[in-house]
């Protein structure tokens, strides 16, 4: 075997040193690839975790909703109820204005009436309180979520994102390769 020309000889070790420096910057780019799987596995997590829990919330929203629509309801026919006591109070005032017992009795039944009106009315407002809460608690994670999106697509959009997709497609492949 005759030894190589110099310059043949010089390009065989120039080809060697780009093929050294080119493996050492495909390993460099593989150790930040595997960074930005983490991270972006991190952020599928949180986004994840994000949606179940907006996902939570719209269902106690739903059903503080539907509580609190029932006790305006309730709270509704306990006015009728005190609209009619009422009528039903002065008519028996007017027929029995002698009978101070019935009158008193009357008016023990009015104040239990009013009672229980002021008891749904105030767990009227507490619940209204505690909707208005789960609503900006929803909201809160609605933002958070459209905030985690935004920061997903800026680090798509990036230079660095761009110039390597070759590499996340060259591994897509080798991965659907060895699966």
């Amino acid at each position: 075997m005759k030894p190589a020309p110099p310059d043949m000889a010089e390009t065989l070790h120039r080809v060697r040193q780009q093929l050294i420096l080119a493996q050492v910057r495909i390993m460099e780019l593989e150790d930040v690839r595997d960074e930005l799987t983490a991270k972006c596995d991190n952020v599928e997590g949180l986004l994840a975790q994000a949606q179940k829990l907006a996902d939570q919330k719209i269902d106690e929203a739903s059903h503080l909703e539907k509580v609190r629509s029932d006790l305006q309801a309730q709270y509704e026919h306990m006015r009728h109820m005190q609209h009619v006591t009422n009528e039903t109070l002065n008519e028996a005032r007017a027929r029995a204005e002698s009978s101070e017992t019935q009158r008193k009795q009357f008016q023990l039944d009015i104040a239990a009436l009013q009672t229980q009106i002021a008891q749904l009315s105030e767990n009227l407002n507490r619940v209204q309180v505690s909707l208005g809460a789960s609503q900006v608690l929803s909201q809160t994670r609605a933002d958070q979520v459209v905030r985690l999106e935004a920061e997903l697509h800026s680090m798509r959009a990036t230079r660095s994102w761009r110039w390597t997709g070759w590499l996340r497609a060259i591994a897509r492949k080798l991965g659907a390769g060895n699966a």
